[in-house]
C-alpha cells in the first residue's frame, strides 16, 4: 500500500496540483447535485403539485434542469482533469521505469526477468494510471455519495430509515465476502500476464527458429497452455463477481419492497405525502447500493494496483549491483587484459549464486594481441568476455584492464573503448547509418564507409536501395543473418576500439567472407578476443584460451602447443577435423 500511496501523491506535486484541485472541486459539485436532485423532485411531487401551484412546479423544475446541466459540465471538467493527471503521471512512471531499466546491470535483469520487465512497463503502469484516474472520478465520489445518501434518506423520512439501517450492513457483509474471495485471484493475474508476455516475447524473437524447425504447432500448444492458465484465473474471479450482482439485486429489491410496505402503512395512518418520499427513498437506496458496489470494485482495483505499484517500485528502488565507482579512473586504454584468480556465478531471482560458471581464471593478454577463446558449449566463454566490459561483476578475484580493476574504471569511458559483437547481431529499426552511428554518433560518411569496408558490409550497403539511408526493419528482419552480423561488426569498428570482442560474430557469413574479415581486422590496432566454436576461426590467433567444462582454464598458448597438451582442445580438434593428432 505504501508504494501505491507514493505514486498517488505524485498528483499533488507542484506541476499537477492545479489539476488535482480542479478534479476534486468539480467532483464534489457533481456529487452534491446528484444527492440534491431527488430531494427537489420530492418537493415537486409532495408539495408543489398537490397545492396546484404551477409556477412553483416550473420554478423547481427549472432548478432541477439547471443543476443537472451544471452537473454535466462538472462531470466533463472533472473527467478531463482526472484524465490529464492519470495519463501524465503514468507517463512519468513509465519513463522513470524505462530509464531505470537502462541502468540495470545484466545481473539485475536476470533476477527480474525480461518478461516481467515488459509487463511492468506496459501493464503495471497502466494499472496505476487507471487507479489514479478512478481515484479522482469514483474513489472519492463513492464514499461521499454513500454517506450523503444515508443522511438525505434520514432527512427525507425518518420512519423508513430502518430500511437503510438493515440494508447497509447486509450489503457490506456480502460485498466484503466477495472482495475477500476475489482479491487474491486478481493479485495473481499479474504473474499470469508475466508468463504470457514472456512466452510471446520468446516466440517473436525465435520466429526464424520456430519456422525453420517447423514447430509452430508445438509453440502454439505451449502458448495455449499459458493462455488457458490466465483464462482460468479470470474465469474463477469473474465467477465470484458473477454471483455478486444477483445477490445485490435480491437485497435491493427486498429493500424497495419494504419501503413500499412501510409507505402503505403510513398512508393508512393518514400520511398522504408519501408518493414523493417513496420515489426519493428508492433513489437514495439505489445510490447507497451503487456506492457500496463501487467501493467493492474500488477495493478490487486497489488490490491490483497495489501489486502493480509494488512491482514498479521494486524496479525503481532496485539496488543496481554494477554502478560507477564514486572516484572513477579515466584511463586511455592500450588493451592489456588480466584475469587474476577470477570466479564468476550467475544469480537467481533471490540474488543467490546459481552454481559456479567460471572458476580460478588466471591469464594475461598483451596489448594488440589476437586471442581465440574456445571450449565446449556451456563452458562460460561468453560469460568470460562479458566480465571485460563489466556487464557482470566477479564474485572473487579481479579483472584488470591496463592494470586497473574494471570496478575502478569509469564505466562509460571503459565501454566506449571496447566494442562487443555478439553472435545474435542486434539491429535496431531505422536506417543502416543509424545503426552504424550507434558506435560513434559524430562519425562522418567516410568513417562509415571505412568501417563497413573492414566489416565486408560496404558492398551490400551500396547495392541497397538508398545506400546508408536504407531503412532497416525492427531486429533487422529485412536483412540476412550474415548482413546483420557484418552491419553489427561495422558498428563496432567505427569507434576504433582498443579492445574488440567478437563472440562467434561471423557464424552466419560464408567461409570466404569470414577469411576477408579476419584479414581486414589485422589492420585494426586493438586487442582482439574471438570467441569461436570452430578451431579454423582462431587457429591463426596469437594465442588460444581453452575453457573446460568446469569453467577453468584448460590451456592458454599457441595452437601447436595446446594441441599437444590440452585434452579439451584435442577433443574439439578431432571432432572438427577427424583423424589422428599427428596427421
Amino acid at each position: 500500500m505504501r508504494s501505491l500511496l507514493k505514486f498517488y501523491k505524485l498528483a499533488y506535486q507542484k506541476k499537477y496540483i492545479f489539476f488535482a484541485f480542479i478534479a476534486i472541486l468539480f467532483l464534489l459539485i457533481e456529487t452534491a447535485v446528484a444527492l440534491f436532485v431527488p430531494y427537489i423532485a420530492k418537493e415537486i411531487i409532495d408539495v408543489a403539485l398537490p397545492s396546484g401551484n404551477i409556477s412553483e412546479v416550473y420554478r423547481l423544475g427549472g432548478i432541477v434542469v439547471g443543476i443537472a446541466l451544471g452537473s454535466v459540465i462538472a462531470m466533463i471538467i472533472n473527467n478531463v482533469a482526472a484524465q490529464y493527471l492519470s495519463v501524465y503521471i503514468s507517463s512519468d512512471l513509465a519513463i522513470a521505469t524505462f530509464e531505470k531499466i537502462q541502468k540495470l546491470s545484466l545481473s539485475n535483469v536476470d533476477q527480474i526477468t525480461s518478461g516481467r520487465l515488459l509487463t511492468i512497463v506496459s501493464n503495471d503502469t497502466v494499472q496505476i494510471q487507471n487507479m489514479i484516474r478512478m481515484s479522482f472520478r469514483v474513489f472519492l465520489r463513492a464514499p461521499i455519495t454513500l454517506v450523503g445518501a444515508i443522511i438525505m434518506a434520514y432527512i427525507t423520512n425518518a420512519n423508513m430509515f430502518v430500511v437503510v439501517l438493515i440494508l447497509v450492513p447486509v450489503l457490506s457483509f456480502i460485498l466484503y465476502y466477495a472482495f475477500k474471495k476475489v482479491a487474491p485471484l486478481f493479485r495473481s493475474l499479474q504473474g499470469k500476464i508475466d508468463n504470457l508476455n514472456s512466452k510471446l516475447e520468446e516466440t517473436i524473437s525465435g520466429a526464424r527458429e520456430i519456422k525453420s524447425f517447423v514447430t509452430e504447432i508445438y509453440e502454439q500448444q505451449k502458448y495455449e497452455l499459458v493462455n488457458e492458465d490466465y483464462n482460468q484465473a479470470i474465469i474463477k474471479s469473474n465467477r465470484i463477481l458473477g454471483t455478486l450482482n444477483p445477490l445485490v439485486m435480491i437485497v435491493s429489491n427486498a429493500a424497495i419492497a419494504v419501503i413500499i410496505y412501510i409507505s402503505a402503512v403510513l398512508i393508512n395512518r393518514g400520511d398522504t405525502t408519501m408518493v414523493g418520499s417513496v420515489m426519493t427513498y428508492i433513489a437514495y437506496i439505489q445510490q447507497i447500493i451503487g456506492s457500496l458496489m463501487i467501493i467493492t470494485n474500488i477495493s478490487v482495483m486497489i488490490s491490483r494496483a497495489m501489486v502493480s505499484a509494488e512491482r514498479v517500485d521494486t524496479v525503481l528502488l532496485m539496488e543496481i549491483d554494477i554502478e560507477n565507482n564514486p572516484n572513477p579512473k579515466f584511463v586511455e586504454l592500450t588493451g592489456k587484459i588480466e584475469f587474476d584468480n577470477v570466479d564468476f556465478a550467475y544469480l537467481d531471482e533471490e540474488g543467490k549464486s546459481d552454481g559456479i560458471t567460471l572458476s580460478g581464471l588466471n591469464f594475461k593478454i598483451n596489448p594488440g594481441e589476437t586471442i581465440g577463446i574456445i571450449g565446449s558449449t556451456g563452458s562460460g566463454k561468453t560469460s568470460l568476455v562479458q566480465l571485460i566490459t563489466r556487464m557482470y561483476d566477479t564474485i572473487n578475484g579481479k579483472v584488470l584492464i591496463d592494470d586497473v580493476d574494471v570496478r575502478l574504471h569509469d564505466l562509460k569511458n571503459l565501454r566506449k573503448q571496447i566494442s562487443f559483437v555478439t553472435q545474435e547481431a542486434i539491429i535496431f529499426e531505422g536506417t543502416i547509418a543509424d545503426n552504424i552511428l550507434q558506435g560513434k554518433e559524430d562519425a562522418s560518411l567516410e568513417e562509415m564507409k571505412e568501417a563497413s569496408k573492414l566489416a565486408e558490409a560496404y558492398e551490400f550497403i551500396e547495392e541497397s536501395t538508398d545506400g546508408f539511408d536504407t531503412y532497416v526493419a525492427q531486429r533487422g528482419a529485412s536483412l540476412s543473418g550474415g548482413q546483420r552480423q557484418r552491419l553489427s561488426l561495422a558498428r563496432a569498428l567505427i569507434r576504433k576500439p582498443k579492445i574488440l570482442v567478437l563472440d562467434d560474430s561471423t557464424s552466419a557469413v560464408d567461409a570466404n567472407t569470414e577469411a576477408k574479415i579476419k584479414e581486414n581486422l589485422k589492420q585494426v590496432d586493438c586487442t582482439t578476443l574471438i570467441v569461436a566454436q570452430k578451431i579454423s576461426s582462431i587457429i591463426e590467433c596469437d594465442k588460444i584460451l581453452v575453457i573446460g567444462n568446469d569453467g577453468k582454464v584448460d590451456a592458454f598458448g599457441k595452437h601447436e602447443e595446446i594441441l599437444a597438451t590440452s585434452s579439451v582442445y584435442q577433443e574439439i580438434y578431432q571432432s572438427q577435423f577427424g583423424g589422428a593428432l599427428n596427421e
